[in-house]
């Protein structure tokens, strides 16, 4: 009698639980926001103990030294850019790809100020794309609070935990480098020099209470879609350094994710949802047909990398960005927030 009762105290909770799971709460996409923006930073005290803040060389070869030159070096070197685009506050990215090496480039009057570059061909001297992190560490001198000024104003960074594990921040000489590392498998995904200039205004790291966010003028209305274009390509960046093929551009959820957007952003609420029974009612609304779908979201972001590289340390948007089941991908950037849509044909 007492397993019967057992057995029927199972059946009844089962069939409770497909219940609910039929007919609760619509399944969220989980916004990630960044989490530098106002949090107050987690760092363990090891950290400051075990980096000392020696001066690292500034570099002799590769993209570093492409800091601080004319953009006509590089477009003698490789021809005219990709794509060439205004960014915020005066700045000019131009988009540089081949097989095997990937670079955005920004400038300010004409002079490079930034280089993001990934590709298993790059030369990111003295650093190497696919380097353990741990030989960073142990060979580099980092400074977890480092401080500058530009324009008279000073500017104090502090990097998190997760921040020197994933996006470390190194001083070579007077321009900077955030290296990218995938947290899983511990090794260098890509890298980006920078001058204090283009640090100070991009602000991937928290600033303390004794700083001062920089103030940023409205955006180039050109800004938004090479984003999106950006933000395709680094994906299949990162696709390809995991050895997956590259997703195809969908245009059909291109328009999902815009109305997706502008849907959750337009209702007037400070809480913004992103869900699955959205998403899926506008993929049949449209008449796409496919096996699965997900989505993920990045909300204030000031760039490309720095979200693309977050989606990859975070489990459940790596999860969907390395899937290898997804066949096409269609996304959106508006007011602050970034879409990417997977679709399994």
């Amino acid at each position: 009698m007492k397993k019967l009762i057992i057995r029927v105290v199972g059946v009844l909770f089962l069939v409770g639980f497909l219940i609910y799971l039929f007919y609760s709460p619509r399944l969220k996409f989980d916004v990630l926001e960044n989490p530098n923006k106002g949090n107050k930073v987690n760092r363990s005290e090891q950290v400051n103990k075990s980096n000392n803040h020696a001066e690292n060389p500034k570099p002799k070869e590769g993209v570093g030294t492409w800091v601080g030159k004319d953009i006509k070096v590089l477009t003698s070197k490789f021809g005219q850019a990709d794509r060439v685009y205004p960014f915020r506050d005066g700045y000019k990215n131009y988009v540089f790809k081949d097989k095997n090496s990937y670079y955005i480039v920004s400038t300010k009057r004409e002079e490079i100020v930034s280089v993001y570059a990934t590709g298993e061909k790059v030369n990111v001297s003295p650093l190497k794309i696919g380097q353990h992190s741990a030989e960073i560490f142990n060979h580099t001198s980092i400074n977890p609070e480092p401080s500058f000024k530009v324009d008279g104003k000073k500017y104090e960074f502090e990097l998190s935990d997760e921040d020197l594990k994933t996006q470390t921040l190194i001083k070579y000489g007077d321009i900077y480098a955030q290296v990218y590392s995938d947290q899983q498998s511990k090794k260098v995904l890509s890298v980006r020099f920078l001058t204090k200039e283009m640090l100070a205004d991009i602000e991937p790291y928290q600033l303390n209470s004794n700083s001062t966010s920089e103030e940023h003028n409205k955006r180039p209305v050109e800004q938004n879609p090479n984003q999106l274009i950006s933000l395709y390509e680094v994906t299949n960046e990162m696709r390809k350094l995991k050895g997956l093929k590259p997703l195809k551009i969908n245009s059909d959820l291109a328009h999902i994710a815009s109305n997706n957007l502008y849907e959750a952003t337009s209702n007037g609420s400070d809480s913004v949802e992103f869900t699955e029974d959205a998403l899926r009612g506008q993929l049949d609304k449209n008449h796409v047909t496919y096996k699965t779908t997900a989505q993920n979201v990045g909300y204030a972001f000031n760039d490309v990398p720095t979200l693309i590289h977050s989606w990859m340390n975070s489990d459940i948007h790596r999860s969907r960005l390395l899937n290898s089941k997804y066949d096409e991908m269609g996304g959106d950037v508006m007011r602050d927030y970034y879409s990417l849509i997977f679709l399994e044909k």
